[in-house]
């Protein structure tokens, strides 16, 4: 008898500890389910978010495609309004015209040949003529007179391609002579005077060519008056920002550039802009 009740008592302890079990476990199950729902609501907002994000991402992509054709068109449209226009200049063999994206323009080498290949030019209507002149004339004339044949050069241009702008790229600064330094700034200031209000000129100033007031003597070549190919670089880089200017053409990789009058090393007025 003492070995059947030890039994029984053995028998409930385990029955009690089996239903203990169970109780824990169904606590332990649905305390799991619910986790489950909660991850599984929140697994469908995650699928809703990212469904959204999908969406926002292929109107973001269908967009920049839509910007890029756009670029493409802007950059096309840039370059034939670069192929349109006609580069007088009287020191090109000295340009790298590369960087300006035009090719095949005449070297003339005095303002007088200018005036004669302008007369002689009927297979182009610019929509731009830029002049670079002076470095060799201040040399032999005096600063009114530079500055009356460059007047002459730009009316004779203007009347002749009369829907077109014109650049006068100014003197650049040198180390051969301070009378002819000091008369090329005699030269560019009388330009200034005349061309400063007229919307059909603008004037590229070079004075990011000098240090304190002095030029810089790494922009120059051995002559000390000519350019050295980092001075190309340099008349260059302003003369495309005049450009760009000129014909109301954002620079490339910027927001746009402002049109101050008065920074150095761009240029002055407002120019004409681009004419279809």
């Amino acid at each position: 008898m003492l070995i059947k009740a030890q039994h029984e008592d053995q028998m409930k302890c385990h029955n009690q500890i089996l239903e203990e079990t169970r109780a824990e476990m169904k606590k332990v199950l649905t305390t799991s389910n619910s986790e489950i729902d909660f991850l599984s609501v929140s697994l469908q907002t995650k699928n809703e978010e990212i469904d959204k994000l999908t969406d926002t991402l292929k109107r973001h992509t269908q967009h920049l495609e839509k910007l890029q054709e756009e670029n493409i068109s802007l950059r096309s449209q840039m370059i034939s309004r670069f192929e349109d226009f006609h580069l007088v200049n009287a020191d090109t063999k000295y340009i790298d015209k590369s960087k300006l994206d035009i090719d095949n323009k005449p070297t003339i080498i005095l303002i007088e040949e200018t005036k004669q290949a302008i007369l002689e030019i009927s297979d182009i209507i610019p929509n731009l003529v830029v002049f670079h002149s002076l470095t060799n004339d201040l040399k032999i004339k005096s600063p009114q007179q530079c500055v009356e044949e460059i007047q002459d050069i730009v009316k004779l241009a203007l009347q002749k391609w009369q829907n077109s702008g014109c650049i006068i790229s100014l003197t650049t600064p040198r180390l051969d002579s301070v009378i002819f330094n000091t008369n090329g700034q005699i030269i560019n200031a009388l330009l200034k005077q005349i061309y400063d209000d007229n919307k059909d000129v603008l004037l590229v100033d070079h004075g990011n060519m000098l240090r304190n007031g002095n030029p810089i003597a790494e922009l120059l070549s051995e002559d000390k008056f000519h350019l050295s190919d980092s001075g190309v670089s340099q008349l260059s880089a302003n003369l495309k920002r005049g450009i760009h200017t000129a014909l109301n053409i954002p620079m490339p990789n910027s927001r746009g550039r402002s049109k101050s009058r008065n920074t150095r090393g761009r240029g002055r007025g407002r120019g004409r802009g681009h004419h279809e």
